[in-house]
């Protein structure tokens, strides 16, 4: 499975090695470059990823004030804060903030970016796990209920409309009460085919 990195770092140097880093740890890794938090949120108007990996200072905006701006709007998607500056404060910030992991630069690059490598992975598993506990089982309650009530509306009006035709039949013997009944048994069929289609092909939705 492919997975979508976006790596903000103001340092080019660092971003070239973490292109041929990641390439040698893992050919599934697609990993996407920017200079700037600007540059950033304009890839991310354009393109989706997995996971962001961001330094803390940088000269537009912060790593905090990405994080922020992401949480604000709603995006839940992966971050990992990768910076020099160890102050609580900031690494603290950071995780009530919402970032998934928080990782000091240290001096031997290819051993951060193995671990940088296995923490993708803790976070994209995390989140692919979030996913499924959250997602939607079975058909919403309101719309299951909306069904049955339209279902109940469309079976009753038929009904009372073949009872009527035998109420007429009782009064009145008429070859056209007999095809009137014929028809409303038809209708009635193909009702209760097109309900048991609608939930088979799980096209129930409010109208």
């Amino acid at each position: 499975m492919k997975v979508r990195v976006l790596f903000v770092d103001d340092n080019a140097e660092l971003l070239d090695i973490a292109r041929i880093l990641f390439q040698q740890t893992d050919p599934n890794l697609e990993l996407v470059v920017a200079l700037s938090v600007k540059d950033a949120l304009g890839i991310m108007e354009k393109e989706e990823f997995d996971i962001i990996i961001s330094d803390y200072l940088m000269p537009d905006a912060t790593g905090l004030d990405f994080l922020e701006a992401l949480r604000c709007a709603g995006d839940e998607i992966g971050f990992i804060m990768w910076t020099g500056h160890s102050r609580e404060e900031v690494v603290i910030k950071a995780l009530n903030l919402g970032a998934d992991y928080y990782v000091l630069k240290g001096t031997d690059i290819r051993e951060q970016f193995k671990a940088i490598h296995d923490i993708i992975g803790k976070v994209i598993d995390a989140k692919y796990q979030l996913k499924e506990q959250i997602a939607p089982k079975g058909i919403p309650s309101n719309v299951a209920s909306e069904f049955i009530h339209r279902l109940s509306h469309d079976l009753t009006g038929i009904l009372q409309n073949i009872m009527g035709y035998t109420t007429l039949l009782e009064e009145d013997f008429n070859k056209s009460y007999i095809q009137g009944i014929v028809r409303m048994v038809a209708k009635l069929s193909d009702r209760v085919k097109e309900a048991v289609m609608e939930i088979d092909e799980e096209r129930l939705i409010l109208k």
